[in-house]
């Protein structure tokens, strides 16, 4: 082999070396976001924009995936690395991180069927923001949405039977859905990506309605919330109008509604377990030499109320539905600002003594 030969073979490897050193050091895009300090609502965003476009376009880097990231998992906390709380939809299509390009302890998700906000997604998502400390919120609703098309044949009269839990998890939908039929006129399939859409706004209306800590990182500038819209057939995210969020905030801060009490009381947990324990059917709680007789007398009524559960729901029970989860929600705000103002004369009298 000729000296010119091995000069040129030792140039090729350096080069291939140092292409494969930059990759290397490229691979794990917002690696850098160690702690909490380093993260802010804009560079947030721009790394979930970023990898989405990488998914997209099929350039995916799968990044802090790899042994070294389990191992932090398993000896640091999420708070100093997740850069993003993301509400989306339990539907299969809508992978979170994947559609993200993101990987372990980057995105703290909650998934729920249509992407909507009620008690347990609202704690979820205070969890995220006050605990795991992200600063952006993103609510994700995505396109083809079985919920948002249910609810919305079900307004339109051609709803069909469901299931006895699922009226009430879809019901905070409605009001989206109605506003959009009202708005623009539309109706069946040509008002659903419309409803899709105006679901994302009502999502974050209903969650500044019964989240004050959310509402008060949002007006410090600490958390930023963002509304987007997945394409299912593409992989692509569509990002909504960055100042939607805000003008829903003004509105819920006129609204004397909203929940004001950011913090649970010292009594919420014991009022929560003697609400739940007199929500129990009666005949959980007959003496067990009474069960028998028990669940004869009440065989019939279960059968009917069966019956009553599989027929389709109509328009008007839908908004009656949507009406008792916002009573729901506003009486369990009250209750706790009850009960945090009776834990605080508590200690005051305490310390009175």
């Amino acid at each position: 082999m000729s000296t010119v030969s091995k000069k040129n073979i030792i140039i090729i490897a350096a080069l291939f070396l140092a292409v494969l050193f930059f990759v290397t050091m490229g691979d794990d895009d917002g690696s850098e976001l160690k702690t909490k300090d380093q993260r802010t609502p804009a560079l947030s965003l721009q790394l979930l924009q970023e990898g989405n476009e990488r998914f997209v376009n099929g350039d995916s880097l799968h990044p802090r995936t790899d042994n070294f990231r389990l191992e932090q998992a398993g000896m640091e906390s999420q708070g100093d690395h997740a850069f993003a709380t993301v509400l989306g939809c339990s539907d299969s299509r809508v992978p979170v991180e994947r559609i993200f390009d993101a990987g372990v302890m980057d995105i703290f998700v909650i998934r729920v069927a249509g992407n909507v906000v009620q008690g347990d997604e609202a704690g979820s998502i205070e969890y995220g923001l006050a605990h795991v400390n992200t600063p952006l919120l993103v609510v994700l609703g995505h396109t083809q949405c079985g919920a948002v098309t249910a609810v919305t044949n079900a307004i339109e009269g051609h709803g069909h039977a469901l299931e006895r839990n699922i009226p009430g998890l879809v019901a905070p939908i409605a009001p989206a859905v109605e506003k959009s039929i009202k708005h623009t006129g539309k109706h069946g399939a040509d008002v659903i990506p419309v409803a899709i859409e105006q679901n994302v706004w009502q999502s974050v209306h209903d969650l500044f309605m019964v989240s004050p800590s959310t509402r008060e990182l949002v007006k410090s500038g600490k958390v930023q919330v963002v509304g987007a819209i997945y394409d299912v057939a593409t992989g692509r995210v569509k990002w909504l109008k960055e100042d939607k969020p805000m003008a829903i905030l003004a509105e819920v801060e006129a609204n004397p509604a909203r929940a004001m009490e950011a913090m649970a009381g010292g009594h919420a947990e014991e009022t929560a377990a003697e609400d739940h324990k007199e929500a129990v059917a009666p005949e959980h709680q007959e003496p067990a030499n009474e069960a028998g007789h028990q669940a004869e007398a009440t065989a019939e009524p279960a059968k009917e109320e069966q019956v009553e559960a599989a027929r389709p729901l109509t328009a008007e029970e839908l908004k009656e539905l949507a009406a008792k989860a916002a009573e729901a929600a506003k009486a369990a705000a009250a209750a706790a600002e009850a009960a945090t103002k009776a834990a605080e004369e508590a200690a005051k009298a305490a310390a009175a003594q």
